[in-house]
């Protein structure tokens, strides 16, 4: 984040950026007032006042200040873009619908090693082709060098845990909504804009919604980007290792009646668990859990929203054992989407369409905190 002033035109004006355009004016003339040449012969006076002119000139003008605010966002003074010359970031023409991927490159031969970041911009079509080819390449190629061999277990673990790195996402999705709106292409920048949403901040997802609000245009519901796809693709060379190895070591082949016996007494399956959208399709939850029971999601139906009593963790799995996948803050309203078998654990939605689990003591039935205009878990339509 830049601190919401790339360029320093608040600084100038001593003001913030929430103040309304009564307020940066009266500042401007308190500050004109005391910097115009005419009236201070300091030597830094003309200087001063051109400064506080130039801000003014920007940030007087609504289109002018909600680009400055949209692009201080995600750019600082060294790498804010040329306004003029602003393009978005494709990888397949007029698809606005792409992200940054994390990928790092690492390849050893006995003599040397490289690494690189290779991080790139991908349409949601491509996007697990070139999270398979990287996680592949460095699975095969990426250990043949004791320092490449730490650097890939590195790189290994970061593409597998941020696919999607927020910061770069929000940067992206920023940038082609001012794109899209000094281009004219209101549905692009809505669309950007939109998608920006689950990478933003409090601060941050205000003056996103405020440009949303500007274009005048119905908003729709874009599907949101989910990582289960792009952790699962990362795994297909060690999972054929592994049953490689396996098959090496195997005396015989297990009939399918044994293998179901051992499932039933291990009392756990770990598969991806599959979430019903109440007739609307079935999607494919982020995590990898054990036996749930699914409950259809219905966005319309309140009897199963709930909210957390205080402070809690969302966690990957129906364990405490599992990564905490977010801080939930209090009287968050979160959707109810399946139940461990033993009532313990409850998977939930939260806004941004994530599902994690929270123990089924820590909710409480009904609606706490307002739900938030875009999210996904509600919609009265």
């Amino acid at each position: 984040m830049s601190g919401f002033d790339a360029l320093g035109y608040y600084k100038v004006l001593e003001a913030d950026p929430q103040e309304n355009d009564e307020q940066l004016r009266r500042r401007y003339r308190d500050l004109a007032k005391i910097w115009h040449p005419d009236h201070n012969t300091s030597e830094e006076a003309l200087e001063n006042f051109q400064k506080l002119s130039v801000a003014y000139e920007i940030l007087k003008d609504e289109k002018r200040r909600l680009i400055y605010d949209m692009l201080s966002l995600v750019y600082t003074e060294k790498n804010y873009p040329d306004i003029e010359n602003i393009k978005p970031y494709e990888d397949i023409p007029g698809d606005a619908d792409v992200r940054m991927l994390s990928l790092h490159k690492v390849r050893g031969w006995f003599w040397k090693h490289t690494a690189q970041d290779a991080s790139r911009v991908c349409s949601r079509g491509r996007a697990v082709y070139a999270e398979a080819a990287n996680a592949a390449a460095n699975w095969l190629f990426g250990w043949w060098h004791p320092r490449a061999f730490v650097n890939n277990l590195r790189a290994l673990r970061t593409d597998y845990k941020f696919p999607l790195p927020a910061e770069e996402n929000l940067r992206i999705l920023v940038h082609n909504a001012v794109a899209g709106f000094l281009s004219g292409d209101q549905a692009r920048a809505v669309a950007s804009a939109v998608l920006a949403l689950p990478y933003a901040d409090s601060r941050a997802k205000e003056t996103l919604q405020a440009f949303i609000s500007r274009q005048g245009l119905r908003v729709r519901r874009f599907q949101p980007w989910h990582p289960a796809a792009l952790k699962a693709v990362q795994l297909i060379v060690p999972f054929c290792l592994l049953v490689a190895v396996a098959l090496s070591f195997s005396s015989r082949y297990v009939s399918d009646a044994e293998l179901w016996n051992w499932f039933g007494s291990q009392k756990e399956i770990d598969y991806y668990q599959e979430v019903d959208f109440a007739g609307r399709g079935r999607s494919v939850d982020d995590v990898v859990v054990g036996k749930i029971l699914n409950i259809p999601v219905d966005r319309s139906d309140i009897s199963r929203l709930y909210h957390v009593r205080e402070n809690e963790k969302l966690m990957y799995g129906p364990s405490d054992d599992f990564d905490v996948m977010k801080k939930i803050p209090a009287r968050t309203t979160v959707r109810l989407t399946g139940l461990s078998p033993d009532n313990i654990w409850a998977r939930v939605m939260i806004d941004n369409g994530e599902m994690g689990f929270i123990r089924l003591e820590k909710l409480q039935k009904g609606i706490g905190k307002k739900i938030p205009d875009f999210s996904e878990i509600y919609s009265a339509d």
